[in-house]
C-alpha cells in the first residue's frame, strides 16, 4: 500500500476526519505518468492531532494540505490571498464526505465565479481583452511587430479569463487549458473548442490582425447577447478603427 492509499484509508475510518478531496491533475482527470497525488484532508476543528501528524510526516509522490472544516469554509475566499488557489476546486473528486453534503457545497462554491461578482468580473475582462487587441493592432498599424506579438499574447490571457468568466468559471491553469476546453467544454463559446484553440495560437505564433479582429467581432457579439454591450459602446471615433483596420 503506497501513501497515498494510506492516507486515504486513513480518511475513510478515522472518525476525526470530515472529508478527503483529491485535487490537481488527478483531480480533473489530467494526470500523466509525471503526475503525484494532490488532495487536501478536511478535520474536526479540534483535531489538532492528525494536522500535526502530516505536518511532520514525509510523504512519497503525495502533496497533502491539512486543513479544519473552519478553516476550509474561507479558505480562498473570493479575493483572498488564496484566491488564485480556487480554480483547484474545479472538476475535483470528493472521495470522503461526512458532512452530509456541505463539503460538496463549499467545494463548488470555491470552483466557481461568485454570482455577484460576475457581472462586474465580466466587464473588467472586457475591457482589458479590448484594450489589449486595440494596442497589438496599434503596433501593427505602427510597423512594431515585436510589440505586437507581446501584445497580442497577453490579450489572450484576457481573452482566456474572460471567456471562462463567461461561462461562470474561473481560467484553467494554462497548461490544463486544452484539456479543460476538450473535457469540460464552455457552454457560451462563438466557436467550437478547437477552433477556439486554433485561432487562440495563430495569434500567439504570428499576432495575426485577422484572426484578432475575428476573435474580437465573436466577443462582442458574445458580450452584447450577455447584456455586457455597453464595454463596446464607448469604442467610437478615434479607436474603432482598430476593429476594423486591414
Amino acid at each position: 500500500m503506497n501513501d497515498y492509499e494510506k492516507i486515504l484509508k486513513e480518511a475513510q475510518e478515522n472518525e476525526d476526519v470530515v472529508g478527503f478531496i483529491l485535487v490537481g491533475s488527478r483531480g480533473k482527470g489530467f494526470e500523466n505518468e509525471h503526475s503525484d497525488y494532490d488532495a487536501v484532508m478536511i478535520v474536526k476543528d479540534e483535531a489538532t492531532a492528525i494536522r500535526d501528524k502530516y505536518e511532520k510526516t514525509a510523504l512519497d509522490n503525495v502533496d497533502l494540505s491539512v486543513r479544519s472544516l473552519s478553516d476550509f469554509k474561507t479558505f480562498a475566499g473570493w479575493e483572498s490571498p488564496e484566491s488564485w488557489d480556487r480554480y483547484n476546486y474545479a472538476h475535483v473528486k470528493i472521495l470522503v464526505d461526512k458532512t452530509g453534503g456541505e463539503l460538496e457545497k463549499i467545494v463548488h462554491k470555491k470552483g466557481h465565479i461568485p454570482q455577484d461578482k460576475l457581472d462586474k468580473f465580466i466587464d473588467w475582462w472586457i475591457d482589458g481583452y479590448v484594450n489589449g487587441v486595440y494596442r497589438s493592432v496599434k503596433c501593427i498599424r505602427n510597423g512594431s511587430l515585436f510589440g505586437a506579438h507581446i501584445e497580442a499574447a497577453n490579450s489572450m490571457l484576457d481573452l482566456l479569463t474572460l471567456v471562462f468568466a463567461m461561462n461562470g468559471r474561473h481560467r484553467p491553469f494554462l497548461g490544463y487549458v486544452e484539456k479543460e476546453l476538450k473535457a469540460y467544454p464552455l457552454e457560451r463559446l462563438p466557436w467550437s473548442s478547437d477552433e477556439f484553440v486554433a485561432k487562440m495560437k495563430k495569434v500567439l505564433e504570428t499576432a495575426d490582425l485577422k484572426t484578432q479582429q475575428e476573435l474580437l467581432s465573436g466577443i462582442e457579439k458574445l458580450s452584447r447577447e450577455m447584456g455586457h454591450g455597453k464595454m463596446f459602446d464607448g469604442w467610437e471615433g478615434k479607436d474603432k478603427w482598430t476593429m476594423n483596420f486591414k
